[in-house]
């Protein structure tokens, strides 16, 4: 695996530049995935960024990754609950997070998503709700709470944006997905 490959991939996301962004964590006892592993859909190999540790830059159980229409490439740590942001060359940009419950603080967060105001979506896990923040880690809005009603969450763990704006997510521990409105509002459940 030593530079090339993947090693337990658990996200991808592709950038504005065609190349692909492949998240890996790794296993217990074996960290040598966790990085991000970039490429283009032609097999084209550019390189890893990325570490194990916990100093800016590096992973303990890295969990989502997304992109935004500028290229930065964003991955959520679920056991440092922060979200890491670097340049589409793998150069570190920021970290930012805290770990809470209160508006912008984070619990294990998990699934990203980027919306068409480049707007970042974090899946707050343990928190259950979804945050959205700027891309320089402002907080600006969150939504849902514990439950299993309509808009409520246990343990949700993935999030996108589709075209028309709404936001799907999966609710992990609820078995279903959940569709929202761009402001947050409930629109449906499935499962």
């Amino acid at each position: 695996m030593e530079g090339r490959g993947f090693y337990y991939p658990v996200d991808t996301a592709t950038g504005p530049n065609g190349r692909l962004y492949v998240l890996g964590r790794g296993h217990d006892g074996d960290q040598r995935g966790i990085q991000v592993c970039v490429m283009d859909v032609d097999s084209e190999y550019y390189g890893v960024f990325g570490t194990v540790g916990e100093a800016d830059g590096q992973f303990i159980w890295p969990a989502g990754i997304a992109i935004d229409s500028e290229g930065q490439v964003f991955v959520s740590d679920e056991h440092l609950n922060r979200i890491t942001v670097f340049d589409a060359s793998g150069t570190l940009q920021a970290t930012w997070g805290n770990p809470g419950s209160g508006p912008g603080e984070l619990d294990g967060p998990n699934g990203l998503a980027v919306d068409a105001d480049d707007r970042l979506l974090v899946v707050d896990h343990r928190n259950n709700r979804i945050q959205r923040f700027t891309t320089d880690g402002e907080p600006l809005a969150s939504f849902g709470e514990k439950g299993d009603g309509p808009g409520q969450f246990n343990l949700p763990w993935g999030v996108a944006v589709a075209s028309s704006g709404d936001i799907y997510v999966a609710d992990w521990g609820n078995h279903r997905i959940q569709r929202f409105a761009a402001d947050g509002e409930f629109r449906a459940a499935y499962g």
